[in-house]
């Protein structure tokens, strides 16, 4: 079936479903859900948008009002995954303090997004490596967000107030126990989103503090100054 012309504007009102499905908003991020796990099963040439709007119930036709060809699908998915937490960490770099609040803010914050997002976050790991050069913006974002957050953990080191670690592997690690923590919460928890980001950004800091009686104090300014956002 071919798409509507480039000229066109996806429209976002809701459009049949092919089921017995209510229709409730945009559907958007279920399009999304899907994709991601079916991309994840199939591949990317192994998911055709066929597949995808029959996950979703939806016509093929009307998903194109949505996605006008795969790549579209691709694009969206790519880009949500390095734009909450380089946006994240760049509101918290802004406000400043100290290298070790930073940090508490961020894990607590990209956790909690994280499990807010309506897609594995390893899926779009997933698809990004099988085409590096496809997707060589995506890898770009990442480095950044690695870089950033290696240049707060440097810097906690410098001043004295967080162990001598590996910045870089520092940095990985914090991110890894985000994604990981998406990973199983997205089977099913008891606990809330807020309270994981919390436990792990408790697990996190206190491991770095040179002085671990420091950790109330940083857990009082990161909520000092999260409650003014």
């Amino acid at each position: 079936m071919t798409a509507p012309s480039d000229d066109a504007p996806p429209r976002r009102a809701g459009r049949p479903r092919a089921d017995a499905r209510s229709v409730s908003g945009d559907p958007t991020d279920e399009i999304l859900a899907a994709a991601s796990r079916l991309i994840g099963e199939l591949g990317v040439g192994g998911t055709p948008m066929s597949r995808i709007a029959q996950e979703v119930g939806l016509k093929q036709s009307s998903l194109y009002y949505y996605f006008r060809r795969k790549e579209e699908i691709l694009a969206a998915l790519v880009a949500r995954a390095n734009v909450v937490p380089l946006e994240l960490l760049a509101a918290i770099s802004a406000d400043g303090d100290a290298p070790a609040v930073q940090l508490y803010r961020f894990v607590r914050a990209d956790a909690v997004a994280l499990c807010a997002l309506p897609f594995d976050i390893n899926d779009i790991h997933r698809i990004a490596m099988r085409d590096p050069v496809e997707f060589a913006s995506y890898w770009k974002e990442r480095a950044s967000l690695e870089r950033q957050l290696a240049t707060i953990v440097r810097r906690g080191t410098a001043e004295g107030s967080l162990r001598k670690v590996d910045a870089r592997l520092t940095a990985l690690t914090l991110l890894a126990n985000d994604e990981g923590a998406q990973n199983w919460f997205r089977l099913g928890s008891k606990w809330s989103t807020a309270a994981i980001g919390g436990h792990l950004a408790e697990l996190a800091v206190a491991g770095l503090l040179v002085d671990p009686a420091d950790l109330a104090t940083t857990r009082r300014r990161a909520d000092e100054l999260d409650a003014r956002t």
